[in-house]
Parts: C-alpha cells; sequence; structure tokens
C-alpha cells in the first residue's frame, strides 16, 4: 500500500509558534506584574498583534522567495538573462518594514536587473506596499492636511510614515484617475467610443457649478458637477407632499475652462445612462457658462434655475425698495415668493418694473427673471415631481473641495490641488474600489552599470 505523503511545514512555522508563545507569556506577565486598565492591555495587546503580523508576512514572503518560479524570462531587450544573486528589498507595509531576500536576475546587454517575485507580488523594493499606499490615498485625501493623514495612520497602525508618503500616495493616485477621464473623453471625441453605461434610469439629473481654490497660481475655479437620480419620501414639513431627494451621486471636476468641461460632464452622463433616460434635468443657477454646456450637451433637457438661487433676488430687491429687515421688505417679499413659488414670473417682473428706479439690486432682479422666466416653471415642475433645488450641488462644492482644499492658510500647487480633488470625486462617487483597481504596478527598474 502507497504511504501518503504529508507536506512539510513551512519552516518558519516553528518560529512563529514559539513567537507567538513567547509574546503571549511577555505579555501575561506584564498584565499581572501590576494593576492595569483594560486601555493599557489594549495597548499593549495591539502592538504585540503588530509584531506577530509583521512576522507571520514576512515568513509567508520568505515561503515565496523559496519557491522555485521556472527560469526568467527574457529581457525586454531580447536577450535572455542569467540567474545573479540573492538581494534583499525592504518594502513599507501596513504592518510595519518586511525584508524580502529574492532571487535578481541581470541581463548582460543592457544591464538591467530583475526580480521576478518583485512583479508577482506587485511591490517595488523601497517603497510602500499595496494595502499601505491605499490607506496613505484615502487618510491623504479626507485628513484635514497631510500631517494629519501621517499622524492618523500612526494611531490607526501603529505605522509612522512622513507625511510626504501621504501627499505622493495622494497625488499619484490622482493623476491616474484624472488621466482615466480624459482618456474616456479623448474616445468619445475621437473614434466615438462612448463610455459603458452602467444603468438606464428613468430620471437623470445634472447641476453643475464653480468653486475657487487658492493656488501658487492664484485662485482658480474649480468647475464641479454632479450627476444623480432621484426618488420621493414623504415631507416632514408639508402633511400629505412628498419631497424630492437626490439619490446616487456621483461627480466629475477640474480646473479647466468650460468647454473641456463639459465634455468630461457629458463622458460621466452618458456612463450614468443619459443616452437612454426617459427624462434628464439639469438644475443650477443663473451662470452663462453653465446653461451654454446645457444646450451642447443635454439638448431637450428640462432646464431648472435654483430655487434658493431665484428667490434670493427677490428680497434683495425688498430690502433695496423698503430697507433691509423691515416689515414691509418682508410683506412685498413673501407676496413675490407666493407668485415665483406658483411659476408667475411675469407678476413678479411687473412688480419690480414698477420699482425698477429704485436702485442697481431691482434692475438686477428684472434682469435675472427676465433671462430665467423660462427655467422657473415651479408649479409644473413640482406637479412632474422634479427637484427644484441644487443643494446636492452645493453640498458637493463643500464636501469635496471646501472641506479638503480651502482649509486655513492653504496654498496648492494646481497639480497637487486637481490631484486631491480627483481621488475626492471618486470617492463621494462610490467609486474607490474602482479607483484603487485603476493603479498600475509599483514596479522597480534596475539599471547595472556595464563592467
Amino acid at each position: 500500500m502507497e504511504r501518503s505523503t504529508v507536506p512539510k511545514p513551512p519552516p518558519f512555522l516553528a518560529a512563529m509558534v514559539a513567537q507567538m508563545a513567547a509574546t503571549a507569556a511577555a505579555l501575561s506577565a506584564w498584565a499581572t506584574a501590576a494593576p492595569r486598565t483594560l486601555a493599557e492591555v489594549e495597548q499593549q495587546a495591539l502592538v504585540a498583534a503588530q509584531g506577530l503580523g509583521n512576522a507571520l508576512l514576512a515568513g509567508v514572503c520568505e515561503v515565496l522567495a523559496a519557491t522555485p518560479v521556472g527560469s526568467p524570462h527574457p529581457c525586454a531587450c531580447g536577450h535572455p538573462v542569467t540567474a545573479m544573486h540573492q538581494r534583499r528589498a525592504q518594502v513599507t507595509t501596513l504592518l510595519g518594514p518586511v525584508s524580502i531576500t529574492r532571487a535578481y536576475y541581470s541581463c548582460p546587454h543592457c544591464h538591467q536587473g530583475h526580480a521576478p517575485l518583485d512583479r508577482q507580488l506587485g511591490y517595488r523594493a523601497g517603497s510602500t506596499s499595496a494595502g499601505l499606499d491605499e490607506l496613505l490615498a484615502l487618510l491623504g485625501a479626507t485628513a484635514d492636511s497631510f500631517e494629519a493623514a501621517s499622524t492618523l495612520l500612526g494611531r490607526l497602525t501603529l505605522v509612522h510614515v512622513c507625511p510626504n508618503l501621504a501627499r505622493a500616495a495622494t497625488e499619484n493616485l490622482g493623476q491616474v484617475l484624472q488621466a482615466t477621464e480624459q482618456q474616456a473623453v479623448a474616445a468619445a471625441w475621437g473614434p466615438g467610443t462612448l463610455p459603458t453605461a452602467v444603468a438606464t434610469p428613468p430620471r437623470l439629473c445634472l447641476s453643475m457649478d464653480g468653486v475657487l481654490v487658492h493656488t501658487e497660481e492664484g485662485w482658480r475655479e474649480y468647475k464641479l458637477g454632479s450627476v444623480y437620480t432621484t426618488a420621493t419620501r414623504p415631507s416632514t414639513t408639508h402633511l400629505g407632499q412628498e419631497d424630492v431627494y437626490a439619490q446616487n451621486i456621483s461627480y466629475i471636476g477640474d480646473v479647466t475652462d468650460a468647454a473641456t468641461f463639459g465634455q468630461r460632464l457629458w463622458c460621466e452622463a452618458a456612463r450614468r445612462g443619459v443616452l437612454t433616460a426617459q427624462e434628464v434635468v439639469v438644475i443650477a443657477d443663473g451662470a452663462h457658462w453653465i446653461w451654454d454646456l446645457a444646450a451642447e450637451h443635454f439638448v431637450g433637457a428640462t432646464q431648472i434655475v435654483d430655487w434658493y438661487h431665484a428667490t434670493h433676488y427677490v428680497w434683495q430687491a425688498a430690502h433695496a425698495v423698503y430697507g433691509e429687515g423691515t416689515p414691509l421688505a418682508k410683506r412685498w417679499a413673501k407676496r413675490r415668493l407666493a407668485e415665483l413659488w406658483a411659476g408667475q414670473v411675469p407678476k413678479v417682473l411687473a412688480a419690480l418694473r414698477h420699482r425698477q428706479q429704485r436702485g442697481p439690486a431691482v434692475a438686477d432682479a428684472i434682469t435675472y427673471y427676465t433671462n430665467h422666466q423660462h427655467r422657473m416653471a415651479y408649479a409644473d415642475y413640482r406637479a412632474r415631481g422634479l427637484p427644484i433645488g441644487s443643494g446636492t450641488m452645493e453640498s458637493g462644492c463643500k464636501q469635496i473641495i471646501t472641506a479638503r482644499l480651502k482649509q486655513a492658510g492653504m496654498i496648492w500647487s494646481l497639480a497637487g490641488a486637481r490631484a486631491v480633488a480627483a481621488v475626492r470625486t471618486w470617492l463621494k462617487s462610490n467609486r474607490w474600489h474602482e479607483a484603487i483597481a485603476l493603479r498600475p504596478p509599483s514596479l522597480r527598474t534596475y539599471q547595472r552599470r556595464a563592467a
């Protein structure tokens, strides 16, 4: 009868068992040597767990390094490579620095070096692991600063790195995402390869706005667009009515001209299904560049001026005519707002024209309502279940730009601001896993001097 062969355990297995036992004994002795709080024991256990995890990771890498990988592939120059020797590489991981001794090959023709295990594991010697790099990019995009990201990483993982590593991880990912967005635009406006739609929504809404960012080149406008669907729920303020709210929100943006931004927003809308949506709605304030883009890229869409922007002009005119905060101003404004709410813009304009000599605020209101009255049929919009506010866009500007790029005293490089904002747009669009999957492998090439 044939005897079954049992795989020999890895050499580091016994060492790990011994280290685990020694760690447990040391932790127990420390805990009983003096009265300890749970917080103290928890912290010591965390430090011990990290040490064990680091040893386990290093041991598994040693097993992989000792596993034959077959003959190395030919060099990129076409010549065969030869085994040279074992070389040690270090990579900083979520469990701390790990050293890996692996086979290293060199090409005698072009003198390029090759480490097959590096490619298999997807790391670059002297750098950070993919897991740590992802966490650094996430913290770099969400913490108040790169210094705060570095500090938070240390608190979470006990791994301490300099803030520049958080900056590099965040900006490198942002550059990858920017390139991906630019490729989609180039494909759509070049050979005509349209973005693949992820859904076919019955209604798709879009909003656009701009927010200023302080850069080394001065204050620059970051144009931001949002694409979303809507749903309804019982109103908490108006009994028997329903409120319309945004859901499945995605964002796109950049510091660029309006024409380029329009192309990028269209690509995002196409990805979200604008070409097959039964209804398309554009909601925004009165900026001319926004409505020019809406007319160019979303022909036939219902255009709606944001309700809160529209009411602003009523109040400005009321204050100019009757005085700010006066009872007369409040009564006059409320009557105009009721007319505006009912979509009766001609009545609002008539009331304003009777007072058009009362200052520039009234003249501005007349111009605003004259130019946009076809976008202010609010009663009709509500009857159709359409949103009339661009709060989604206002929130997006605050979440993506203001909360991270407009902290006190911040002055960004233009490239850095664009990259960090790109990471935040994908993160706030719930596309983080897609973003991380787009990163190219972190590999290093070695150039050895000829003898």
